[in-house]
């Protein structure tokens, strides 16, 4: 048990306002409320507002620049208005609302541990009872001659972009430094500056670390066809000149005069404050981090691309994400455990890995690599389709696509990201269609979702056509989750969640894995109905046979009733099931459990009736009877197949299985009505008649 009481508040201390900060910031308080919403509800003390403002810990972000936190991913945004406000991810306001102490101008020089403090450039001493480091990284700035001369910049902050803008409005020429993601962004805002751009790299191609030779070419095509300049295996010895004359001297050709530089070369973690607590540091820099983002040092934690995980610095915002979530997870667990005066263990909140896929337009042109990088797939093998302006290659193992490149536009991306999600199989024909045409899908199945029919079906579990959804988008619904709570849709297996989310243009989740359980059972209950129509099961034709020991089962009186109340048992179990998808209180298990548990239940009762009536039909009442329980079973099994399958596809087929799935539903539905009244009927004619 943590020594502090559990009446005082617990001290968090975050160092760096960046983007992953605020997220973790919004993890924390977004945590804190609805942990005191489910205190009010069972009667414990405190509300949602005391939560946000002073419930069990208290935030302390000390931030080394004067403006909130903001979004650096998209500093050419600000190039298009020149405002400032319109980059920043939340305003003082924000911060205060939510009880959130903001310390900006000032960055925090020396930690010391055992005293657990901070000292800032202001002369500032923090306490803290949890310290997370979240300082970001710094821009590499290679050791050349002339860096420092005016008219050279780097290209990181706000600061930075307003002074590259003003600097720009005075020379005609620039030359950026680095070829890689943050390089084109850079060539991007000084060309939409209206000014002559070069860009200089080191390396044989563009953005060596993301794309290969081929794809680079491409990008490289598209990028040149826009006026700028590309020089490739360009190391530069020195920078001369001055103001608005720079020369660029090269080991291996001419110099290269423009009116400014600006050097985006890469970023290298700022773990400036590892020294000062003695925190392990990783082979390629930043602090040193385990699966629950603690540095080596008790208390102490690191996120985003400041910290070394598995000796890994993520340079993306998205990895920062999913290390905030971890964090914030296992911080909360932490509070909770000394507010219930528990033992306080190690946080079970892992991260694992960070998503190193990117999706962006760097200067006009898509490019994307999603999945796992080729270098990182053993055995793997790939397949590539090059046309003039576009590139796309597949990674693959084990027939399934683990990762993608491309360059320039592929409408199917989504679809493929969804695949590489789901650890969906690819085919052959799908493979050899790729290397043909750059398409894996048919044209129909590539139809997004606002281009189908209003009458098309999104979400077949509620039969929900495309026109309800879009009227209950155009009435405000912008979100999945407001149209979900509109419309139900989604709401009851969540494979339509994908759809959804096209029509309202989010990022996409991962479509619902189709149950391969329940592809199996119903292939198996397909059999077993095609198999009544081979006949009946003979009787033995004497005493001798063996066969005789089988068939008393469906002779002998005694053991019909023990088969038919077995068989009539197993049949109002599944009649329970469906109470799964109605009764939203019940959570347990997931709706392919249970969908698949379902269609068990269908193959037990097949088989039931098989012992029970030895495949034979009768006549008359009993012929009804038998003719009504196997409809039931047969459109269960086709609507089993098609749920398997419908978040499987896309397009007119996609369309069709969820136009079937739910009148076979309707089909299964009618043909089980009768089946009480039928069944009362057939034991009162064998007790009574």
């Amino acid at each position: 048990m943590d020594s502090q009481s559990d009446r005082e508040p617990l001290t968090i201390l975050v160092v760096g306002n960046g983007m992953v900060s605020h997220c973790l910031c919004s993890k924390l308080v977004g945590s804190a409320s609805m942990d005191a919403l489910e205190n009010a509800s069972d009667g414990t003390t405190g509300n949602a507002t005391d939560s946000v403002s002073a419930p069990r810990f208290k935030i302390i972000v000390v931030g080394e620049e004067r403006r909130p936190a903001y979004d650096r991913v998209h500093l050419t945004r600000y190039f298009e208005n020149r405002s400032v406000d319109d980059l920043l991810l939340s305003d003082r306001q924000w911060y205060e609302t939510r009880g959130i102490e903001l310390k900006l101008g000032q960055r925090v020089t020396s930690v010391d541990s055992d005293a657990q403090t901070v000292t800032t450039s202001l002369g500032k001493t923090i306490s803290y009872d949890r310290l997370v480091l979240a300082t970001g990284s710094r821009p590499f700035v290679p050791p050349i001659e002339g860096v420092d001369n005016t008219g050279v910049f780097v290209y990181r902050s706000i600061d930075d972009v307003v002074e590259i803008d003003n600097f720009s409005r005075n020379v005609t020429s620039a030359a950026v430094l680095g070829g890689g993601l943050l390089g084109l962004e850079a060539a991007k805002a000084l060309h939409d500056l209206g000014v002559k751009t070069h860009v200089v790299e080191m390396a044989p191609t563009l953005m060596p670390r993301q794309l290969d030779s081929e794809g680079a070419k491409v990008l490289q095509t598209e990028i040149e066809k826009l006026g700028i300049e590309v020089h490739l295996i360009k190391r530069t010895e020195r920078i001369t000149g001055g103001g608005q004359q720079q020369m660029l001297h090269f080991d291996n050709s001419d110099p290269l005069t423009v009116g400014m530089v600006v050097i985006s070369a890469g970023i290298r973690p700022n773990d400036s404050l590892a020294e000062s607590c003695d925190i392990e540091t990783g082979s390629r820099g930043g602090f040193r981090v385990d699966d629950q983002l603690q540095t080596s040092v008790p208390k102490i934690y690191a996120i985003g691309e400041c910290a070394s995980h598995n000796d890994t610095i993520y340079g993306l915002v998205a990895p920062g994400y999913q290390m905030a979530d971890v964090l914030a997870e296992n911080l909360m667990a932490e509070i909770q455990a000394q507010r219930r005066r528990k033992k306080i263990s190690a946080g079970k909140a892992r991260f694992v890995s960070g998503d190193r896929s990117a999706r962006l337009k760097l200067l006009g042109v898509d490019v994307a690599t999603l999945g796992q990088p080729l270098g990182e797939v053993p055995n793997a093998t790939t397949i590539s389709s090059k046309t003039e302006d576009t590139y796309r290659k597949l990674i693959l193992s084990k027939g399934r696509v683990v990762g993608i490149m491309a360059v320039g536009e592929w409408p199917e991306i989504e679809r493929v990201r969804q695949a590489i999600a789901a650890k969906n199989r690819i085919w052959k024909w799908r493979l050899n269609r790729f290397a043909l045409t750059g398409d894996l899908w048919k044209p129909s199945a590539k139809a997004h979702p606002a281009q189908w029919p209003e009458s098309a079906i999104v979400c077949s579990c509620l039969r929900i056509s495309r026109g309800t959804l879009t009227s209950a988008q155009q009435a405000g619904c912008c979100t999945v989750a407001a149209l979900a709570e509109s419309t139900g849709a989604s709401t009851v297996c969540g494979s339509c969640k994908p759809l959804l989310a096209d029509l309202v243009d989010e990022p996409t989740e991962p479509a619902a894995r189709p149950s391969k359980g329940l592809l199996v059972v119903s292939f198996i209950a397909i059999i077993l109905l095609t198999a009544w129509l081979i006949g009946p099961l003979p009787y033995a034709q004497t005493v001798l046979e063996l066969w005789h020991r089988i068939d008393f089962i469906w002779r002998d009186s005694f053991w019909k009733q023990v088969t038919g109340y077995a068989l009539l048992g197993i049949s109002g179990l599944a009649l329970l099931l469906p109470f799964r998808k109605r009764w939203k209180r019940f959570a347990y298990g997931n709706y392919g459990l249970w969908r698949t548990a379902h269609g068990v239940i269908g193959i037990l009762t097949l088989v039931g009736l098989l012992v029970h009536t030895g495949m034979r039909m009768g006549s008359n009442f009993n012929l009804l009877l038998a003719v009504t329980f196997l409809s039931l079973n047969f459109s269960g099994a086709i609507t089993g197949a098609i749920t398997s399958w419908e978040s499987r596809t896309g397009g007119e087929l996609g369309m069709t299985l969820r136009q079937w799935k739910p009148r076979l539903s309707r089909v299964h539905i009618y043909c089980l009505w009768p089946m009480p009244v039928l069944l009362i009927i057939h034991i009162a004619c064998v007790y009574f008649y």
